[in-house]
């Protein structure tokens, strides 16, 4: 078995960094009507940087077909037998179904998984399998694994502010000039494929203390790493991580942009802090 690993840009990849059997089909991001493939941009800070000045009614667009195929078909060229692609929540966006029915026009044992999450818990799940692979794990068994460990995904995010929600029709106009009135602040939660409201409150406090007992509660039952991501505002990342270091010093805390499309609907400067946790 020679086994291709294929994902698309809601998982965090650095560009920087080549590894190996791994296949990126990358989303596009659309700045003032003008689309940007989400791996064409030099760095996170110029996507960033981009968001912060032109971010009013930014939108995302998924890989199209021709894209996948293109994918796919240099997974064949390349002599790979298997596949397992990740992706997002289908319930957010249509790249899971897009890669899946791609998928079927090719010669190749693909799994096609619906993650239910994005960014790192996303990320996460992406080193397990290929750490299975690494073990000698069967693709059947690594499948399987996969299936039940994207279960145990939490994924929460903190909008700066409601703006951007608002422009991607998340909140109603009324919700969000009261909430401009009120100082009102949400803390959302990304799992099992769609994103609920968890808690809103009046400033910052409350939220922060809700998740900080959480997590907590999280690391007491054994989770290794937790992920912070951030949309531009890296300096409040670093607050969160040691906020999480004063509960267990020990855990690892990886710091990294929150993804495109993610960020794009929640705006410039919101935090997201996620984990799998079934990997103990």
């Amino acid at each position: 078995m020679k086994l291709a690993w294929l994902i698309d840009t809601t998982t965090y990849i650095d560009q920087n960094v080549k590894e190996q059997d791994l296949f990126v089909a990358p989303l596009s991001t659309i700045f003032e009507g003008k689309p940007y493939k989400d791996l064409d941009f030099e760095s996170t800070d110029e996507f960033f940087e981009m968001l912060k000045n032109n971010g009013n009614g930014a939108k995302t667009a998924q890989p199209t077909p021709h894209e996948f195929t293109e994918v796919y078909q240099q997974i064949e060229d390349e002599g790979y037998t298997h596949v397992i692609a990740i992706h997002a929540s289908s319930k957010l966006t249509g790249t899971y179904q897009s890669s899946y029915s791609t998928s079927q026009s090719f010669n190749l044992n693909t799994h096609v998984i619906d993650s239910g999450t994005g960014s790192f818990p996303q990320r996460s799940l992406l080193e397990y399998g290929k750490k299975l692979y690494k073990e000698g794990f069967s693709f059947e068994d690594i499948i399987n694994k996969l299936e039940h460990v994207k279960q145990s995904s939490e994924l929460y995010l903190m909008p700066k502010n409601l703006h951007q929600l608002k422009n991607s029709g998340r909140v109603s106009n009324s919700k969000y000039l009261l909430s401009g009135l009120l100082h009102i602040k949400l803390l959302l939660k990304l799992e099992h494929g769609t994103i609920d409201l968890t808690l809103k409150s009046r400033g910052m406090k409350k939220i922060e203390a809700y998740l900080i007992t959480h997590i907590k509660e999280a690391i007491d039952n054994g989770i290794k790493c937790i992920g912070v991501m951030h949309a531009g505002n890296a300096a409040e990342a670093h607050i969160w991580k040691e906020r999480i270091h004063s509960l267990n010093k020990d855990i690892q805390v990886y710091i990294e942009p929150l993804v495109p499309v993610a960020s794009v609907h929640t705006g410039y400067g919101t935090i997201a802090i996620g984990w799998l946790n079934t990997l103990k």
